[in-house]
This record gives structure tokens, sequence and C-alpha cells, in this order.
């Protein structure tokens, strides 16, 4: 491989990587998030029916 040639793959390669990166953790990142939001709806109705009793 030539030295002028590294330059280039290596930029490809770490741009491959951060949207690797980015597919990974967005989803995960959203799994996260509806399950605290389902937890806090869960907790808001429990006080709220503990609450009008």
């Amino acid at each position: 491989m030539f030295s002028h040639e590294s330059t280039p793959l290596i930029l490809m390669f770490v741009i491959l990587l951060l949207c690797l990166f980015a597919a990974v953790l967005h989803p995960v990142h959203a799994f996260f998030g509806w399950v605290r939001r389902c937890k806090r709806r869960s907790a808001a109705e429990i006080s709220h029916e503990v609450d009008s009793r």
C-alpha cells in the first residue's frame, strides 16, 4: 500500500466506526427513554389513584 492511500483509508475507517457507534447507540438510547417514560407514567397513575381515594 502506498503512503498517500493510508490517510483516506484511516479517515474512512474512523467515519465508519462513528456511524457504527451511532447505529448501536441510537436504539439503545431510545429504548431506555421509552422505559423511563413508562415508569414515569406508571408512577403518575399510581399516585393519581392513591390521591383519589
